[in-house]
């Protein structure tokens, strides 16, 4: 659909600048007076014209996790306040300091205006509106309860935010010693073994293989950069694109759960995100069936996403939860066990924010189980990398003291 920018001025004389999706000028001119502007300029956005810094910028700018969370708990508290839902908006727009936040914020207002729904109007924007954001606020729309649902949106983002901090925290380490060894092997590339290999080749004397192994890397980097360095670019972008398609995703997820230690891990990370996004969405009213449909797009694992679409299509011929979860083989058999109790006895609600306790505690251990293995395995890593440049640099001067003896 056509971009057109356009200057209007409001019922008080205010002039506002900006861009709307329309078929056509006609249609935006019409949309913009319907919504109470009087537009002075319309013209479609060319897609060849030249960007100027603030645009690139802005296209690249992203809304942050952080920054949704920020704006959920004011608009929520704004909403629960009494405020108009326009209002609301308009006073969060003029706070926010992201100015791709800001114009998003300023359509969304426009087409609320139009007759559009705030859900509707989101939808629009699903890479700064999940799809569990704008379903939550469907719901809440629907059933008059848009600040709860707010609220139990800011619930499961804080927690995704509070384990994205616990993952990172515990790959800190590993990162900052495997970069500092990748430093130091490129300096004794680079400044070292270039010197000895003029120093040794005065000499018939065989050099030890660590010394050999690395005036051989040497060599190679230094005759042949012209291949090494596209391929150090090349690969991983290939990869990457590999990655984004069907099969590379599956290949890649698949081989995420099965990596020993680190595998287990992904695998609780996705479920917990499910159990988590279950809850949240079963108290804001949405159908079982549509909240499997939600979330086996928001566990970001192709493997658990199409068990989670196996589970609704059993569901969907009359099974019940519990033996479609127990026949996928992806959940423990307590956490089956507890569906299935809440099932029959009435407290599916119960049982799930239950399951989202033991899977929080399961996450929580496998974290530090991870980064108890990740400790000695980093130094046994960094023992045969010191060892091997070590034995590199110094076996052939004792090799030389004996000669001269």
């Amino acid at each position: 659909m056509p971009i057109f920018k356009y200057r209007v001025r409001d019922r008080s004389g205010k002039a506002k600048a900006g861009t709307i999706d329309a078929p056509s000028v006609e249609m935006a001119g019409n949309h913009l007076y319907q919504t109470g502007y009087f537009p002075i300029a319309i013209e479609e956005k060319s897609a060849s014209a030249s960007l100027n810094l603030s645009d690139l910028w802005k296209k690249f700018q992203k809304v942050k996790l952080e920054e949704l969370i920020v704006f959920s708990q004011q608009f929520s508290t704004l909403y629960k306040a009494g405020l108009p839902l326009l209002t609301g908006l308009r006073s969060l727009k003029e706070q926010t300091s992201n100015q791709k936040f800001k114009e998003i914020l300023e359509e969304i207002g426009l087409q609320i205006e139009g007759g559009n729904t705030l859900f509707g109007a989101m939808s629009k924007y699903p890479d700064v509106f999940p799809v569990v954001y704008a379903n939550m606020i469907r719901a809440g729309e629907t059933s008059g309860k848009l600040g709860e649902s707010l609220d139990r949106f800011v619930t499961l983002a804080d927690r995704e935010l509070r384990t994205r901090q616990r993952v990172k925290e515990a790959t800190r380490y590993p990162k900052i010693v495997i970069f500092s060894v990748v430093i130091a092997f490129v300096v004794l590339l680079a400044f070292v073994i270039p010197r000895f290999a003029q120093i040794f080749a005065q000499f018939k004397t065989t050099l030890p293989l660590p010394t050999r192994m690395m005036i051989g890397i040497n060599n190679l980097f230094q005759n042949y950069w012209y291949l090494v360095l596209p391929a150090f670019v090349f690969i991983p972008i290939l990869l990457t694109r590999y990655i984004r398609t069907e099969n590379g995703r599956i290949f890649w997820d698949r081989l995420k759960i099965r990596i020993p230690v680190f595998g287990r891990l992904f695998l609780i990370a996705a479920l917990s995100r499910f159990t988590h996004t279950f809850v949240m969405l079963n108290k804001s009213g949405i159908p079982i069936l549509q909240i499997l449909e939600i979330t086996s797009t928001t566990v970001n694992n192709v493997i658990l996403s199409q068990s989670i679409e196996e589970i609704s299509r059993k569901v969907r011929e009359g099974k019940s939860l519990a033996d479609a979860m127990k026949e996928s083989g992806k959940f423990t058999p307590l956490v089956i066990q507890m569906v299935a109790v809440g099932e029959s006895s009435g407290t599916f609600d119960e049982m799930l924010v239950r399951i989202t306790e033991y899977y929080d505690i399961e996450l929580e251990n496998s974290i530090k189980k991870m980064t108890t293995y990740i400790e000695p395995a980093l130094t046994l890593f960094m023992g045969v990398v010191v060892l091997f440049l070590a034995l590199a640099v110094f076996l052939p001067w004792w090799n030389m003291a004996s000669l001269f003896k």
